[in-house]
């Protein structure tokens, strides 16, 4: 072979050497394109569908606020009518208390007389705020506007001979508290339903 030959071969060698490199390195930027253009679509695909996402769960919260909102407002407003009709009531059986604790028909065609004076004693009178738990936040027995006095001295000890004194509590003054206390009453147990009906019964766990 001789030295031109020679040199033509390598220098066609290299040629084609040169060629494979550069087919080479443009398929490796085209792979390098190719694989960045699909991460950058898979990337922005991925963040439409966490925004989607997090979209979603905004309605859903706001409308699930809404509801609770709205169940909110008519509760309040179930317990405000409750309470006025608790109020009318409590006016109806104020206004009758002088009529049902002074007089009364000893028959059904007799004319009214007094009623006779009902004694109520301080033992009596302690025994009924114990039964009924009665507390400083309870509408204390005998505080009527009749006899406001009516609680005054201490209660007797069980046994005691002071027990058996005369309290000074009258009917009107029972009957004014089975109004207070029954007010007391259905105020809390409206309360309580109302509360359950917006957060559901315990699960007793």
């Amino acid at each position: 072979m001789t030295r031109a030959v020679l040199i033509g071969t390598v220098a066609g060698g290299l040629a084609i050497a040169g060629l494979l490199h550069l087919v080479e390195e443009r398929g490796y930027d085209r792979g390098v394109r190719e694989a960045t253009a699909n991460a950058e679509a898979q990337q922005q695909s991925t963040e439409r569908a966490y925004a989607d996402q997090r979209a979603q769960a905004a309605k859903e919260h706001l409308q699930a606020y809404q509801q609770q909102v709205a169940r909110t407002t008519a509760a309040e407003e179930d317990l405000a009518a409750a309470n006025k009709r608790i109020e009318a009531l409590n006016e109806q059986i104020s206004n009758r208390i002088p009529q049902v604790t002074t007089v009364y028909l000893p028959a059904p065609e007799a004319e009214p007389v007094a009623i006779p004076h009902c004694v109520f004693t301080r033992g009596w009178l302690r025994d009924y705020n114990a039964a009924l738990g009665a507390t400083a936040s309870l509408p204390a027995t005998g505080a009527s506007p009749s006899n406001p006095a009516a609680q005054a001295a201490p209660e007797p000890a069980p046994g005691a001979d002071a027990e058996l004194l005369e309290s000074g509590v009258t009917p009107a003054d029972i009957l004014a508290h089975a109004r207070d206390y029954g007010a007391w009453a259905q105020s809390n147990l409206r309360q309580l339903n109302g509360l359950l009906d917006l957060y559901g019964e315990p699960d007793g766990n």
